[in-house]
């Protein structure tokens, strides 16, 4: 093989690396146990790896938390025809998400409900593996 060839080759080899390292399966999502939050969502962005959110939800009791929501990659979200629109930033929305198991808050997007109306972006985990050799869950959040 020659010298171009070659790192032709290599350079193939090391993208297709690249993106399969950058995805992970939803085993550190307590997978079997949804939870929603309301707030307002302060963030709504569509990037690789994954569509990211950020929602300020304040408690019954008062307390504030940030959440960290994670979807699906862009690519993705479009091929299941999902609009893009679908919440704002600044728009009260409630999330339903699985929790992430070391009790940060963190999660996993399952369903988006704006005054709008519902979107269901995943509405289960069909990964296997997210339920093998996990951690057990720190913080069982209702």
């Amino acid at each position: 093989m020659n010298r171009p060839t070659q790192v032709l080759v290599a350079s193939v080899a090391a993208g297709f690396l690249g993106v399969s390292h950058a995805h992970h399966s939803f085993a550190i999502y307590d997978i079997d146990n949804k939870i929603s939050r309301t707030g307002v969502l302060t963030l709504f962005e569509f990037s690789q790896p994954h569509i990211q959110l950020l929602l300020d939800a304040t408690l019954e009791d008062g307390s504030k938390e940030t959440w960290e929501i994670e979807s699906m990659a862009p690519r993705r979200w479009d091929s299941f025809e999902h609009p893009r629109d679908v919440a704002e930033v600044g728009e009260t929305v409630t999330i339903l998400g699985w929790p992430a198991r070391d009790g940060s808050d963190t999660m996993a997007l399952s369903t988006i409900i704006t005054e709008r109306g519902t979107t269901v972006i995943l509405e289960e985990v069909r990964q296997r593996r997210a339920r093998e050799n996990i951690p057990p869950v720190t913080i069982r959040r209702e």
